[in-house]
């Protein structure tokens, strides 16, 4: 039974989501303005074994990772480098995502961008100030936190402690925060019922998420650092908007990666970006270090730390190599001990996935998958026993479908194939959108039917088919 910490309740609780056939998640994703570092990676990370878990517990997982494309420091830097923002922004969104593939994190199956969803975050605006959560001053729209019972549920503080969260002309109280920013000279801009300007940064995880999962869904996740003010203000709006009391049903924070007494971050100049730390080690013994502390720590990095990870890492690929050599050998008599030792094999799988059960506690199952290293190097390899070989491998291959790590051994094998099948998909889907263009139904129809008669389900949005695989 697997169970996860809940920030919103501060406690563990069993997961069920909101609709069995089909879990919502949605991750806050970068504002693209530097490269990625390892800090943003160890988020993403925890979010991608989660991704994989559900999966593989049998769960359906749309995910949504949205992109903060327009933003002060985007601006800034657009501005000092006399260059259009969106320049600024498609560069470091493709370093994010070159980032995600070098660690193995699963695409989302939605990447949604803030300058993409301008109508939708005003529709909600407009929504808040008719209900009267919202007030316009002097071209900046404001939400009243004072009109939300509820302000501080996340965080647990209370209004009081709150001190002004972000300067602006014509706010009734201080800590109200801005739904709408006037547009000031060199701003980039858009028009609004309120006159030119931009959203501010909490409206756009409301209205993109509302958008691709509903009015409420199952998991919101990111940093702890976005506990106060961004979620804390993403659930006074949308509640607020939606009347969807939770709007979230669980709240997932991951514990930030530190360089000494500091959080890695880009305004302190600290960081290690994905880029340099994967030159220097291989991809899949960063991610290895990455979940090598549980998801909700925080993590001082070291790299003395990650070159010890890196050494018991190669340990186990090379024992998986070794297993593969038994396991594919002709002699395949059940050896002496061979049952008991296939039983052994089983105890560590049993308590692998009790680890995770119990809050993703990666570290657990990590110990248990050294557990099974060193058995199989005393008992398994020396005997040549290819039976408990074929059962441990497949332990070793539960790991890499869960915990993303081992690809050099488990992927080559299947990389061609899945690429292959993917391209596929991909044409019939692209071909279905365009007999749907041309309200052609019973041909877009037929797709559809036969792509879900494979596994493969489909959920249509105004400008695009999002596709993924059935759990079986």
């Amino acid at each position: 039974m697997f169970k996860i910490y809940n920030t919103l309740t501060s406690r563990k609780e069993v997961f069920k989501p909101l609709n069995r056939s089909l879990v919502r998640m949605y991750v806050c994703g970068p504002t693209v303005y530097d490269k990625t570092h390892i800090g943003h990676a160890k988020a993403y990370v925890a979010f991608d074994v989660l991704r994989r878990y559900l999966e593989f517990k049998g769960y359906n997982v749309l995910e949504v990772v949205n992109i903060t494309d327009i933003d002060d420091k985007i601006i800034r830097k657009s501005i000092e480098l006399k260059v259009d923002y969106r320049e600024i922004a498609d560069k470091y969104y493709r370093d994010f995502m070159e980032a995600c593939e070098k660690l193995n994190i699963r695409r989302a199956h939605i990447y949604p961008k803030a300058t993409e969803h301008i109508e939708d975050m005003i529709n909600i605006i407009k929504e808040l100030i008719e209900k009267g959560y919202a007030y316009e001053a002097d071209g900046n729209v404001y939400f009243d936190v004072k009109k939300f019972k509820d302000y501080g549920k996340l965080s647990k503080i209370n209004l009081e402690q709150v001190k002004t969260q972000e300067e602006g002309v014509g706010k009734r109280n201080p800590q109200d925060f801005a739904l709408w920013k006037k547009a000031k000279p060199m701003e980039p801009y858009w028009d609004s019922p309120w006159g030119p300007g931009r959203p501010g940064w909490h409206i756009e995880c409301s209205a993109m998420s509302s958008k691709y999962l509903g009015k409420q869904f199952d998991i919101h996740g990111g940093g702890e650092d976005l506990i106060f003010p961004h979620h804390e203000n993403e659930i006074a709006q949308s509640e607020a908007c939606f009347n969807k009391t939770p709007w979230v049903k669980y709240w997932v924070h991951v514990g930030l990666l530190m360089m000494g007494k500091d959080k890695m971050s880009k305004s302190y100049g600290n960081i290690i970006t994905v880029e340099e730390i994967t030159a220097k080690y291989s991809p899949m013994k960063v991610r290895f270090y990455l979940i090598s502390g549980h998801y909700r720590s925080q993590m001082v990095f070291q790299e003395e730390n990650l070159e010890s990870v890196g050494a018991a890492y190669e340990r186990i690929l090379n024992t998986i190599s070794a297993l593969k050599s038994i396991s594919s050998a002709m002699d395949v008599k059940v050896k002496e001990g061979s049952l008991k030792r296939v039983m052994d094999v089983g105890r560590i799988r049993r308590r692998f996935l009790e680890a995770l059960d119990d809050d993703l506690n990666t570290p657990k199952a990590i110990a248990e998958i050294h557990s099974l290293t060193n058995f199989a190097n005393d008992e398994i390899i020396p005997k040549e026993d290819y039976l408990a070989a074929r059962v441990a491998l497949k332990v070793y291959e539960d790991a890499y479908r869960i915990l993303g790590v081992f690809r050099e051994t488990f992927e080559e094998e299947r990389v061609g194939e899945d690429k292959r099948l993917y391209e596929l998909i991909n044409l019939l889907v692209t071909v279905r959108q365009i007999h749907r263009s041309r309200k052609d139904w019973e041909v877009a129809d037929l797709i559809a039917r036969g792509l879900r008669s494979l596994g493969i389900e489909l959920s249509d949005q105004r400008d695009k088919t999002v596709w993924w695989f059935k759990s079986t």
